[in-house]
C-alpha cells in the first residue's frame, strides 16, 4: 500500500472515531437540552451548537463518500506486477 492509501485509510479511522464520540455523546446532548428547557422551550443557543455539531460531521461524512466515488477504481493495468 502506498503512503497515500496508508493516510487515507487513517483519515477513514478518525473520521470513524469522531463520528463513534459523536454517538456517544449526543444522548447526554440531548439530556442537557431538556434539563434546560426554560417552560418547556428549547434553548435557541443548546440547539444551534448541537446542530453546528453535527452539520459538522455530517459533512466530514458526506465529503469522504464523494471522495470515495470520485476515486477511479484500481484495474490490472493500473497495478504493478
Amino acid at each position: 500500500m502506498d503512503e497515500l492509501g496508508a493516510g487515507m485509510i487513517r483519515r477513514d479511522r478518525e473520521l470513524l472515531v469522531h463520528l463513534s464520540a459523536v454517538n456517544t455523546r449526543l444522548g447526554e446532548a440531548v439530556v442537557e437540552l431538556c434539563t434546560h428547557q426554560d417552560g418547556g422551550q428549547l434553548p435557541a443557543d443548546g440547539l444551534r451548537a448541537l446542530g453546528e455539531h453535527l452539520q459538522h460531521v455530517a459533512t466530514r461524512l458526506l465529503t469522504r463518500a464523494s471522495e470515495l466515488e470520485s476515486a477511479a477504481p484500481a484495474t490490472a493495468l493500473d497495478q504493478e506486477p
